[in-house]
Parts: C-alpha cells; sequence; structure tokens
C-alpha cells in the first residue's frame, strides 16, 4: 500500500508524476529563448497483459512495435499535448478514473494493474535547428500479491498471477542488465517491453520501495527489499 500514492499524491501533497512534469515547465519557461520545447502525455495501463489506453473508454487492440532504431512504441496510443500543470491534472485526473482497482482483504483501493504515464519532450534549438527527442516513464507498479493473505479468488485470482508474472519478467531483465548477460528477456512481459528503452543503454532508473513496518507483512516487505536489490 502506498505506491499509487506516492505517484499521483493528491491536491495538497503532489506525487511524484505532477512534480516531475512541474519541474519540466519550469526548465521549459528557463530556456524559452533558445529553445522550443513541446511536452506531451500518454498514459496507459497494462491489466493481464493487455495493454489499455487510459484516455479512452473504447478500447482497441494494442500492441508493443520496436522501431528501427531500436527503441519500443505502441501505435495508436493517445497522445496528448500539455501546456501547465492545470492541464496535466486534469489529463490524469481523467486517465484516473478509468484505471481498474479492487479491494482486498490487504488493500481497499488494490491496483490490479501496472500505470504508466509517458512523457515525451520534443526540444528544438532556435539557433541551430537541431531537434532532441527525451521520454520519461513515470511508473505505478501494481504490487507483488500474497494471495493466501489478500484473499483474492476468480478474476482476481487471474490479476495477481499475471501481476507476479510480470514483476517476476521485470526483475529477471533488471538483473540481466546488470550482469551484462548477451540476452535480456524483455519479451516476456508487455511492461518491459514497454519500458525496453528506458531501462538499457544510457537510461535512468530509479524504483522506490514501499514497505510494512508491521510484524505480520515482514515476508512481503523482504521480497520487495530483495527485488528492489536485484
Amino acid at each position: 500500500s502506498g505506491k499509487t500514492f506516492t505517484m499521483t499524491g493528491n491536491k495538497e501533497n503532489p506525487g511524484l508524476n505532477v512534480r516531475v512534469l512541474t519541474e519540466l515547465f519550469r526548465i521549459r519557461d528557463e530556456r524559452r529563448l533558445d529553445t522550443d520545447i513541446s511536452i506531451s502525455l500518454m498514459i496507459t495501463e497494462i491489466y493481464n497483459e493487455t495493454i489499455k489506453d487510459l484516455f479512452v473508454t473504447k478500447q482497441k487492440k494494442l500492441d508493443v512495435k520496436q522501431n528501427p532504431d531500436g527503441s519500443n512504441t505502441v501505435p495508436g496510443l493517445t497522445e496528448i499535448a500539455v501546456h501547465s500543470v492545470e492541464e496535466v491534472l486534469k489529463a490524469m485526473a481523467e486517465a484516473s478514473g478509468n484505471r481498474t482497482v479492487m479491494a482486498t482483504d490487504m488493500n481497499e483501493e488494490s491496483s490490479r494493474s501496472h500505470s504508466i504515464v509517458q512523457v515525451k519532450t520534443i526540444c528544438k534549438s532556435k539557433k541551430d535547428k537541431r531537434e532532441y527527442v527525451g521520454k520519461i516513464n513515470l511508473i505505478d507498479l501494481a504490487g507483488s500479491e500474497n494471495v493466501a493473505k489478500s484473499g483474492v479468488s476468480g478474476q482476481g485470482m487471474k490479476e495477481a498471477q499475471n501481476i507476479n508474472k510480470s514483476l517476476s519478467a521485470l526483475g529477471d531483465v533488471i538483473q540481466a542488465l546488470v550482469g551484462k548477460t548477451p540476452h535480456v528477456p524483455y519479451r516476456n512481459s508487455k511492461l518491459t517491453m514497454m519500458l525496453k528503452d528506458s531501462l538499457g543503454g544510457d537510461a535512468k532508473t530509479l524504483m522506490i520501495v514501499q514497505s510494512s513496518p508491521a510484524q505480520i507483512n515482514v515476508v512481503e516487505t523482504l521480497s520487495s527489499l530483495n527485488f528492489a536489490a536485484r
């Protein structure tokens, strides 16, 4: 519990998503004289290994495609240009309303999917007209789940299995990158395929771990810390 609040926060205490974009707008305004910077958002969730566009209610089949330069994209995903923090808040509120949650014995609003806020920046130099494209992925991972404690069954059980499988795939990818193995298993999950160009190469990755101080949750806490240590 706490991962979604860390990323989204509330009006009084904004989460990382809003704080990162606030800083991007500050940099945009600071560099206005010599650089044109445009910022856009794409917000998705990966639910039961299916990619969903959170800006639309009528879903279509979406898949990850590899570009010639090795980066990955999701053709057909809604991309919204944003010009202020207010527009960001409005877009994120719209997307949040379409996200999949359910109550479990451990969390009354348990995220049943991974949420990915993709921030795309295009910087055009006014002097030499060069264009640079940047990307930030802000991810709210669904938590790994001990089904015996969360008390889920049926559809909830299927969701938990897919969540745990994709988290395991992410851990395997991180371990392969750290160990510099020749094959990195990005294709084992939609999550790792979407994040491919944000995990390897020159990308910087930061993971924030939510852990419980309660003795009853010590197994989950150790599991979370071990996952992050990979």
